[in-house]
């Protein structure tokens, strides 16, 4: 798009291969190649033509100027390289990118045309082919941010808006403590009471196991003792918020899930994959946590600080939550396809192929699909029932330790980190439990068929 010059309108111009030069030299607009969208005329005269694009020239020339002194010593060391064998055909001997300028040698020596122009051709195919391996890892990546990205975000707000809602409410009504205590109570126990009809409906189907039992014990044990833990320190009628907005968020997670599947053909998991992900999920909430400390506060904190309710809030937590099950995700998927911590790979993927597994690229897509009843019964009984779980373990056992604090006499610069520290804890103490607990037994190995997050 050229702006006018003239006062004309503006216009779209199809210019021929042989206006490189045009801010150098007259532009003749008979040479221009015709088009209907537009009258040669309406242009202008040659020399406001001229006028036009050497204007376009010299943005262009500041923004790559511009671009130029924003790269490192490396960087600029490689531009220049390339710019000398462009501009002469000069190629020199120096160390760098080896592989390309490999390619850019046997491209150039079957380049009979030697110009300008054609050099550029050489250096941007031997560039487009040196970065093609790059492909497959950045779609990957962009598979795992869009779908876990956006669910997570999304699920996030609609928990930080549930509980200001519902901490508003409370603090408006008269509900007697009690009666939110027991709710809380109620609704804790229903994690660990579809963890057991999961169990059982897995036994029914052959798709337990053993590391799934076990699990699914360790996790109602955890649940279970964060809710003494609560009791103890008379805490459970605070609760109330973030246990229903738990729900919620676990609840719009799951549905999300089952329409939009993250497959992959990283092979299943085993004790060391696990182990690996799990000190990187307690190290990321742990940074995260205090991130969040820095940002405005969203949810039940807001309602209580009598603030109003900011979709901006909500939505930087749901930034920050979505980042870390990205990252989350990417961890677990690289794991369980290193060679060095998951030997076997691939068996149970809906890409494999038994006989090429030796040659296998490490594949991840967002699938869509309407989910059948079964896998319904799956994401609630399996995944759903754990992740329930887990977040209300979570927020219970915090709540407890922030009581314990306030007691104290702790210094309240440090109460932030020990909160902070018990929260990357408890993310470790109930990753594996979720891990195996919601996974199931198939004919080749057992695979948690998703990475699953509080």
């Amino acid at each position: 798009m050229v702006q006018p010059i003239a006062g004309s309108q503006a216009w779209v111009v199809a210019l021929p291969d042989g206006l490189s030069t045009a801010t150098r030299a007259t532009v003749d607009p008979s040479g221009l190649v015709p088009s209907s969208d537009f009258q040669v005329a309406s242009l202008g005269t040659p020399r406001q033509v001229q006028a036009g694009m050497r204007r376009i020239g010299n943005i262009a020339h500041t923004l790559i100027g511009e671009s130029f002194r924003q790269l490192g010593e490396t960087d600029l060391h490689e531009a220049h390289r390339a710019r000398a064998f462009i501009e002469d055909g000069h190629l020199s001997g120096e160390p760098g990118h080896e592989e390309l300028y490999a390619r850019v040698r046997e491209l150039n020596a079957v380049d009979s045309e030697q110009t300008r122009e054609s050099r550029v051709k050489t250096f941007l195919q031997a560039g487009m082919e040196w970065l093609e391996p790059a492909k497959g890892p950045a779609l990957n990546l962009l598979n795992v941010a869009g779908r876990t990205g956006v669910i997570v975000m999304l699920a996030e707000m609609l928990r930080q808006a549930a509980t200001y809602h519902i901490e508003r409410a409370l603090a408006e009504g008269d509900t007697p403590e009690a009666a939110r205590a027991w709710a809380v109570v109620a609704m804790t126990l229903i994690g660990p009471a579809l963890t057991l009809v999961g169990a059982a409906r897995n036994k029914c189907n052959g798709t337990g196991s053993l590391a799934s039992n076990v699990g699914r014990a360790c996790m109602a044990s955890i649940t279970l003792g964060a809710l003494i833990a609560a009791h103890l320190t008379d805490t459970t009628r605070n609760v109330l918020p973030a246990v229903v907005g738990g729900a919620i968020y676990t609840l719009a997670r799951g549905l999300a899930n089952a329409c939009f599947p993250l497959l992959d053909n990283s092979g299943g998991g085993n004790v060391s994959t696990a182990a690996v992900t799990t000190g990187a999920y307690g190290v990321a909430q742990y940074v995260l946590k205090h991130v969040a400390d820095l940002t405005p506060l969203s949810g039940a904190a807001r309602a209580a600080a009598e603030l109003g309710h900011s979709l901006g809030a909500d939505a930087i937590q749901g930034l920050l939550n979505g980042f870390g099950m990205v990252v989350d995700d990417i961890i677990s998927i690289l794991c369980k396809s290193c060679r060095m911590l998951a030997p076997s790979r691939g068996l149970d993927s809906v890409f494999s192929d038994p006989e090429s597994l030796e040659h296998v690229v490490l594949k991840v897509r967002a699938g869509v699909q309407r989910p059948t009843g079964s896998q319904l019964a799956d994401a609630a009984f399996n995944i759903g029932a754990m992740r329930l779980s887990a977040g209300h373990a979570i927020a219970l056992v915090l709540h407890a330790v922030a009581s314990l604090l306030n007691d104290s006499e702790v210094e309240e610069g440090y109460q932030a980190h020990i909160l902070n520290g018990c929260l990357a804890l408890m993310a470790m103490a109930i990753y594996l439990p979720l891990v195996f607990g919601s996974g199931k037994r198939t004919d080749n190995s057992f695979e948690p068929r998703e990475t699953p997050l509080p």
